[in-house]
């Protein structure tokens, strides 16, 4: 595949992205769905909400089209489609009637139970014996039938956690774009060209959405659009580790800045004893906001940790798979150490608060 083309589609798809989402936005605010601003929030002024809507019907569209020319198969559309709708369709009724955290629960699961259906199940989140395990000579045969528990549960958890993480202008987005460009460049050196236009889609549809969401802000993606990117990353990584393309630690590297935050935060609150399925405003790039860092140098901050340590760490894990367990844990060491650091500076603050 010529890089030209991909490099062609990707422009093509931002400009559509940025046309789709002003459309969006221009529609927000006709019907009044606004992002009202709370004690927990980083922003003061209300922001029309759900311009996530045009990443999800971009990819939605690269999908029927590769589809359409047989450039995949019938169970991995099926599968990202019929997921895709259901929890975009769940977020977007988040976005304007507040669901209980039950009903989102109970849909969210379906929507991942009808995904994994379609891809012919999971015995294992590590079905096929990446060597993420081999290191340890831990059998993963002894998953056993909780390899479909643990395979939903994650997909519930990143679901959940991107829409947890999207708190700041263009942090979601930013995460998205990189996580995206970097396992196109890995879809592109194994020659599955078919998935690198998925990933080159879904990082052009997000981009688009970014030249609004930039900040100041003057869209946020909503609910109906990171839990739909948290929910195909989840899928994706589990397919793609099934059929040996990619480990599934690749992409715990990858995702590493939001699963570190999301699960360390979470970790502290129970600990803590806190009311952790509330909404809080705890994790680690919210104590960095309070403590006076802005939307951008947050944003920035995050692209910079991507490239710099997820991207070479990612690299390495997949130049030396047999040690891949080893890198998995020194990431999430360094995201710790970051998380720490921002509390900590927070917890000194002497406007710090619970």
């Amino acid at each position: 595949m010529n890089p030209f083309y991909l490099i062609l589609l990707f422009f093509s798809i931002s400009i559509v992205s940025i046309g789709i989402t002003y459309c969006i936005r221009h529609l927000a605010v006709k019907i009044n769905l606004y992002d009202i601003p709370n004690q927990r929030s980083s922003h003061n002024t209300p922001t029309p909400k759900g311009g996530g809507i045009s990443i999800v019907i971009l990819l939605i569209i690269a999908l029927s089209t590769l589809f359409y020319f047989e450039m995949i198969s019938r169970e991995i559309f099926s599968s990202l489609i019929i997921g895709l709708l259901i929890i975009s369709t769940i977020g977007l009724i988040d976005d304007y009637k507040n669901l209980s955290i039950f009903i989102r629960l109970i849909g969210y699961t379906f929507g991942s139970m009808v995904a994994l259906y379609f891809i012919g199940g999971v015995t294992s989140l590590f079905e096929n014996d990446h060597n993420f395990f081999k290191c340890c000579d831990i059998n993963i045969s002894s998953f056993g039938g909780f390899g479909p528990f643990l395979a939903i549960l994650y997909m519930l958890w990143l679901t959940n956690l991107y829409n947890f993480m999207d708190g700041a202008d263009g942090f979601s987005a930013i995460q998205t774009i990189c996580v995206s460009l970097f396992c196109s460049f890995l879809f592109y050196l194994s020659g599955d060209y078919n998935l690198v236009i998925i990933m080159v889609c879904l990082a052009s549809a997000t981009s688009g959405f970014l030249y609004w969401n930039w900040a100041p802000a003057k869209i946020f993606m909503g609910d109906v659009g990171s839990c739909a990117i948290g929910f195909f990353f989840g899928l994706f990584s589990i397919y793609t580790a099934k059929e040996e393309i990619i480990p599934i630690s690749i992409w715990l590297i990858l995702l590493a800045p939001f699963i570190g935050d999301a699960t360390f935060t979470l970790l502290k609150r129970m600990i803590n004893k806190e009311k952790w399925y509330e909404a809080h405003h705890s994790h680690a790039f919210q104590n960095l906001f309070r403590l006076g860092y802005s939307h951008r140098q947050l944003t920035l901050g995050l692209f910079l940790i991507n490239l710099l340590f997820m991207w070479p760490l990612a690299i390495f894990a997949q130049i030396n798979q047999n040690y891949d367990l080893y890198i998995v844990l020194l990431t999430y060491i360094l995201v710790w150490i970051i998380w720490y650091i921002a509390h900590f500076k927070n917890s000194q603050s002497p406007e710090s608060s619970t």
